[in-house]
């Protein structure tokens, strides 16, 4: 669905959904990066040349959780495209950060495809 690839910052708590999503994404053709929680995210995002895409589930372990990360990126970043993602209840649209997209769990990495497009 996305005609070039994409640098993506993939973050997730689960493993096992965090690789597959991860697999799923780089066979796409996407060049993934991974973190495992809000702080790991920020770093890679901080150190990050460039970051095209923000895939991020709402619940994360520690005191920062997805949307706050998605609200700092946006704020760093204009240009970087924000997907939240979660299996609890819709966020309130006032909840995203500008421009950003929610995805519901459980999905499939088309979801998160149409969301990038």
């Amino acid at each position: 669905m996305t005609c070039h690839p994409l640098d993506i910052l993939l973050v997730e708590d689960e493993v096992i959904i965090r690789m597959d999503l991860a697999f799923s994404l780089s066979d796409m053709g996407h060049r993934v990066v991974e973190a495992g929680n809000v702080a790991e995210a920020l770093e890679v995002f901080e150190n990050a040349e460039r970051m095209d895409v923000l895939i991020t589930d709402i619940d994360m372990p520690g005191p920062l959780k997805g949307l706050a990360l998605a609200a700092e990126v946006r704020r760093r970043s204009e240009h970087c495209r924000i997907i939240v993602m979660s299996g609890r209840p819709v966020p309130d649209v006032g909840a995203l950060p500008v421009g950003g997209v929610f995805v519901e769990k459980p999905l499939e990495v088309d979801d998160l495809a149409r969301a990038m497009a």
